[in-house]
Parts: structure tokens; sequence; C-alpha cells
């Protein structure tokens, strides 16, 4: 058997120009997604530092506003892989996901048009 030949029997040459029809560079697509990756961690750092710093300044909407935004990310990645393994972690961190974010929502409501009844009874929750 050549070497440049494939298990069902396709030669080098026509591989890639099946793949160069196709429109789909893997190399750009793995670098999307080590960028994606890349933009996730940094997005995470950049989230707990203001959330530090919106604690010692005072600033509790901020940090109300950020926690949505994590628990609506964390909605988005285990929704994604629940949708392919449909596994119980990922349908458990689903679940968390939808009930943080519309409870960190909430507190952000509470506290920007200053509904501060709301905000005691979703303060006593936590």
């Amino acid at each position: 058997m050549d070497s440049l030949t494939g298990n069902n029997g396709h030669s080098k040459e026509e591989i890639l120009a099946k793949s160069r029809q196709s429109k789909k560079d893997e190399g750009v697509e793995h670098a999307e997604g080590r960028g994606f990756r890349l933009g996730e961690h940094m997005g995470s750092v950049a989230a707990a530092i203001l959330v530090v710093l919106a604690f010692f300044i005072g600033q509790a909407e901020t940090i109300f506003a950020i926690g949505a935004i994590i628990f609506t990310t964390a909605i988005g990645q285990s929704l994604a892989v629940y949708r392919f393994k449909k596994s119980k972690y990922h349908l458990a961190w689903l679940i968390l996901g939808v009930v943080g974010t519309i409870y960190f929502f909430m507190l952000f409501l509470a506290a920007t048009q200053e509904w501060t009844a709301i905000l005691d009874r979703l303060w006593r929750w936590s």
C-alpha cells in the first residue's frame, strides 16, 4: 500500500482537494477555539478583580451585575456540553446557572431601583 493512500483508497491530493473545497480551515478553527478559551480566562480574571474592587468601594450593584454575567456564562457553557454529553453534572450546572442568573439579576434590579424591601428579602436568602 502506498504511503500517500489512506484506509479508504483516497490519495493525499484528493483529500487535500476536498478539504480546500469545504472552505473549512481546521487551523483557524483551532486558533479561534484557543482564543475563545483565553478570552474566557482573561474575562474571569477581570470579573474577579472588578468584584473585589466593587466590594471595597461599596458598590453592590456592580457585584450583582457581574454575578449575573458569570452565571449567564455558566448557562451557555453548560448547555452546550449538556446537549452533547447529557451528563447530570452539566445539567446541575445549567440549573445552578439559571437560578444564579435570576437571583443576581433580581438583586441588581432591587439595588439600582432602590427597592429596599425586595433587596432586604433577597439578601436574607444568601
